[in-house]
């Protein structure tokens, strides 16, 4: 801390630039606390004092605390929520089918957070190498970080091991699936489970868009199949979501929400219904923002305006991360089962006949690998000529951010409204498991999860 004023001066201008550059305004209480601990040292512990009471006495009476404290209260609550009137059974041991990428991140988050061993099933050796290698980045990073010991990493990493086979499966509690969005290939993983493992297995499937009915037709222990949705990147997305079918235990249901809760994640249990929960409350907030876009509105504009809102990245960015492919096979699930508001403007056709899928491929919206520079993002500008685009900022960033978030609160309150409809309770845990969601996507509570909060869900 610079020992004069003028030092003092330039250090805490330099703390909020930084601090606002990722609040975007949208916490007060960070100014807040900089001018306390600045009046403090430029008056004194006394004054400074009387000032930190005087703005938290402020701060406490804002709709961003009050909101706050409703997420807090709402998030407290699904702790305590097991999603079925049932113990759920100890789980040792763990199989996760797929090395791939959501395989991988799986493994890691059962190994590193939740402390299970965990045996990954792949077709291909490189595919375990991959997925042993992902974790061993994120291991490494903390490593030298100081976070963890080098010997700490050995340990984690031992918790993972690989088979192309079925050795090493046939004594685990539960297999979580992470294989192709092929519903006769899900079949075949139920049928290959079911007869290398005992009769007490879960069998908990990571599909995006497949009903998990579907998935457990045919099988000889329906009651031991249920989703597990996650999102990518898996070591850092919260939410996942637990999906039992009509014919899903009761036990089954609530070992997999004890089971995503050690891997330090927040279950929500929602309805088997096309999209589930959350592709079906993000789907129209994506389909608006393709919308935006094919207005003419930039990229860079659109993904601002939302990141300005409160989210940790923009719509774009999301596509790209999330991958053009994957978006493309939801859409026309949610379509033919939810009628024409899901339909989704022609880009997923044109982009992909480009090879565009974003950021797997090294090629979406944004520049990638040796094209992008380096610590800084680019939009790859052979995208608007693709689409035959010139871009043109023609509205306001809270346009756009209205535009799309309002699509996504009014299938979020059509959820509800079914949930209350039919008087299910596992249709969705609703309102926590919309303020949960929408905290997750905000990352860490922003303002735009405060106006949900305190005008919406009264």
């Amino acid at each position: 801390m610079g020992s004069t004023s003028l030092g003092r001066g330039v250090v805490f201008d330099q703390a909020r630039k930084k601090t606002n550059e990722k609040t975007r305004g949208n916490y007060p209480a960070t100014d807040a606390i900089l001018d306390v601990v600045k009046s403090g040292l430029e008056k004194g512990m006394e004054k400074g004092l009387a000032i930190e009471a005087k703005r938290f006495g402020e701060l406490v009476m804002t709709p961003e605390s009050k909101a706050l404290r409703s997420i807090f209260f709402a998030t407290t609550a699904m702790k305590k929520d097991n999603g079925a009137d049932a113990e759920p059974k100890k789980i040792k041991r763990v199989g996760v089918l797929g090395g791939g990428l959501m395989g991988a991140g799986i493994a890691h988050v059962t190994a590193c957070k939740a402390g299970i061993p965990a045996r990954i099933k792949d077709v291909a050796p490189a595919g375990i190498q991959n997925a042993l290698g992902y974790s061993y980045k994120l291991l490494d990073k903390k490593r030298k970080r100081r976070i963890i010991s080098k010997a700490e990493l050995q340990t984690q990493m031992n918790r993972i091991t690989g088979t192309t086979g079925f050795d090493g499966l046939h004594n685990v509690d539960m297999v979580v699936e992470a294989v192709f969005e092929d519903l006769a290939l899900k079949h075949q993983m139920v049928a290959d489970i079911e007869r290398e493992t005992g009769e007490g297995t879960l069998f908990a499937t990571n599909t995006s868009s497949l009903p998990i009915n579907q998935i457990a037709e045919g099988a000889a222990r329906p009651e031991n199949i249920v989703g597990l949705h996650y999102f990518s990147p898996v070591e850092k997305m919260p939410l996942v979501e637990v999906i039992p079918h009509e014919g899903t235990s009761a036990e089954t249901i609530s070992t997999a929400v004890s089971f995503a809760r050690k891997q330090g994640k927040t279950p929500i249990v929602v309805a088997d219904k096309a999209g589930f929960y959350v592709n079906r409350i993000l789907a129209p907030y994506m389909n608006e923002a393709a919308r935006v876009l094919l207005a003419g509105e930039p990229v860079e504009h659109l993904d601002e305006a939302l990141l300005d809102f409160g989210f940790p990245v923009g719509p774009i960015t999301l596509l790209d991360e999330v991958g053009v492919d994957i978006g493309a096979k939801i859409s026309p699930i949610l379509l033919a089962e939810l009628g024409e508001r899901f339909k989704a403007p022609d880009v997923f056709d044109v982009l992909l006949a480009d090879e565009r899928k974003g950021r797997k491929s090294g090629k979406g919206f944004y520049l990638y690998g040796s094209k992008a520079k380096k610590g800084k993002k680019e939009v790859d500008k052979r995208v608007y000529s693709l689409l035959g685009l010139k871009p043109e900022v023609n509205q306001t960033g809270p346009e756009i951010s209205m535009r799309c978030v309002l699509l996504m609160l009014n299938e979020a309150a059509r959820c509800l409204d079914e949930a209350l409809s039919a008087q299910q309770e596992t249709v969705i845990s609703a309102p926590y498991s919309v303020l949960v969601f929408l905290r997750s996507l905000a990352g860490l509570s922003g303002t735009w999860t405060v106006w949900v909060s305190t005008r919406w869900w009264r």
